[in-house]
C-alpha cells in the first residue's frame, strides 16, 4: 500500500495550483464549520427567535440552499464555468455572513439566508466538481486522480476539526458580530483563492439544445434517485445520532462532559487517514463495494451503540463511525459524479443535497424519537433506518444517467 502511494504522492505534488487550492479549501471548510455549532444559540438568544421560529428559519434557508444548488449545478455543466459559479458562491458567503453579523430582524435575516447563503451553498459542490474536471479530465477516475480528490476532501474535513474550536474562541472574545465577520473574511479568502487558482474554462456548447425539463428528468433517473434516498436516509440517521449521543452519554451511560471531547475527537483521527486509503481503493474500481461497506459499517455502529452501557464502549465504536464517514463523505462524491460523468456539477449537488436533506429530517425527527423511545431507543431507530438503506444499496447495479450535455 505505502509503496503504491509514494509515486501517487509524487505526482500529486506536481499538480498545478494544488497547494493554493488546498489552502482555499481549508478556508472554505473553516467558514462552513466556524458558525454552524452556534446557530441555534445565535437564533434563540441573540436574535430572539422562538424555537419554532428558529426551526422555520432553518427549514426555509436549507430548502432554498438545496433548490439553488440543483439549479445552479445544472447551469454550471452547460452554461457557466466553475470559476464563475465559485465567485458567485463565495460572494454570497461574504455578504451573507456580513448580514448575519449586522442584522437582527428575523424576516430580514430570512431573506439574507434564502438568497445570499443559498448562493454560498453551491461552493462545496462546485469546488469538488472543479477538482474532478481539472485533475481527472471528466473521464474515468484513476489512482492518482482519486487520491487527489481524497486529499482535497481530507483538507476540507480537517478544517472541521479546527473551525468549531476557533469559532468558540471568537464567540467568547468578540461575540456573534465578530464570529460572523470572521466567517465572512474566510469566504473572502476563499474568493481570492478562486481568483488566483481556479482557471476559467469555457463551456463547450452542446451540438443540440437539450429538451425542456431534461435536467429534472435526469434527477428522476432510477439509479440516481435510489442513491439519493440511500444517502438521505443514512445522513438522517447520523444527524439524529449527532444530537442524541451527547445526551445519551450523560443521561444513559453515566458519562460526563469530559467524555464529549474524547468521543468526538476519535472519529476525525480515524477518518482522515482512511479517506486517503479508501480514495486509493476507489481509483482501482471499488467505489460501489466501498459504498455498500460504508452503509454496513454505519449499521454496525448504531447496533453497537444500542448495546453500549459505558462511555468507553462508545470510544471504541467511534472507530467504526470514522471509517464509515471516510467512505460516505469522500468516495461517495466520486460515486455520484460517475453516475453523471458529464454533469458532475449537478451530480455533486445531488450528493450534497442528500446530505442536507438527511440532516434536516434528522433534526426535525430527533425530539419526537427521543420522547417516544428514549436515548438508547434512538440508537435502535437509527439502526433500523440504516438497515433500510442497506437493503436498497446491496442489490444496486448502477446504470449511467443519460447526459444532457452532448
Amino acid at each position: 500500500m505505502l509503496g503504491r502511494l509514494v509515486p501517487v504522492t509524487r505526482n500529486l505534488l506536481r499538480q498545478p495550483y494544488l497547494p493554493g487550492l488546498l489552502a482555499s479549501t481549508f478556508a472554505l471548510g473553516t467558514a462552513f464549520s466556524f458558525a454552524a455549532p452556534f446557530m441555534s444559540k445565535w437564533g434563540l438568544e441573540e436574535v430572539g427567535m422562538s424555537p419554532t421560529g428558529f426551526s422555520l428559519f432553518m427549514t426555509l434557508t436549507s430548502v432554498s440552499a438545496m433548490l439553488t444548488s440543483v439549479i445552479l449545478g445544472g447551469l454550471s455543466d452547460t452554461a457557466f464555468s466553475r470559476r464563475q459559479m465559485l465567485i458567485v458562491g463565495s460572494l454570497g458567503g461574504c455578504l451573507g455572513f456580513l448580514g448575519y453579523a449586522l442584522i437582527r430582524e428575523p424576516i430580514a435575516l430570512a431573506v439574507v439566508g434564502c438568497s445570499l447563503h443559498a448562493l454560498a451553498s453551491i461552493c462545496f459542490a462546485q469546488l469538488f466538481s472543479h477538482v474532478r474536471e481539472i485533475y481527472q479530465g471528466g473521464g474515468k477516475p484513476n489512482e492518482s486522480s482519486t487520491f487527489t480528490m481524497s486529499v482535497v476532501r481530507v483538507c476540507f474535513s480537517f478544517s472541521w476539526t479546527v473551525g468549531p474550536a476557533v469559532g468558540a474562541l471568537m464567540l467568547v472574545n468578540f461575540g456573534f458580530e465578530g464570529l460572523f465577520i470572521a466567517a465572512s473574511c474566510l469566504y473572502g479568502f476563499f474568493l481570492l483563492g478562486v481568483l488566483r487558482y481556479v482557471p476559467h474554462r469555457e463551456r463547450i456548447k452542446p451540438t443540440q439544445k437539450p429538451p425542456p425539463g431534461a435536467v429534472w428528468r435526469n434527477l428522476k433517473h432510477p439509479s440516481l434517485l435510489r442513491c439519493f434516498v440511500v444517502f438521505a436516509v443514512v445522513f438522517a440517521a447520523n444527524a439524529i445520532n449527532m444530537m442524541n449521543l451527547p445526551l445519551a452519554l450523560t443521561r444513559s451511560l453515566g458519562g460526563s462532559e469530559r467524555d464529549f471531547g474524547i468521543v468526538f475527537g476519535i472519529g476525525p483521527v480515524v477518518e482522515i487517514p482512511l479517506m486517503l486509503w479508501f480514495g486509493h481503493l476507489a481509483g482501482k474500481g471499488y467505489q460501489l463495494p466501498l459504498i455498500k461497506l460504508g452503509v454496513g459499517i454505519t449499521l454496525a455502529y448504531f447496533v453497537g451503540l444500542s448495546f453500549a452501557s459505558a462511555p468507553w464502549h462508545v470510544y471504541l465504536l467511534q472507530v467504526l463511525s470514522g471509517a464509515a464517514f471516510a467512505i460516505l463523505t469522500n468516495v461517495a462524491i466520486l460515486f455520484f459524479q460517475d453516475l453523471m460523468p458529464r454533469q458532475v456539477g449537478l451530480a455533486t449537488s445531488v450528493f450534497s443535497n442528500a446530505q442536507a436533506l438527511g440532516s434536516l429530517i434528522g433534526m426535525f425527527t430527533f425530539g419526537f424519537i427521543v420522547e417516544a423511545v428514549g436515548h438508547q431507543g434512538a440508537f435502535v431507530v437509527c439502526a433500523g433506518i440504516t438497515l433500510a438503506a442497506l437493503a436498497l444499496i446491496v442489490p444496486f447495479r448502477p446504470k449511467p444517467v443519460v447526459d444532457v450535455v452532448r
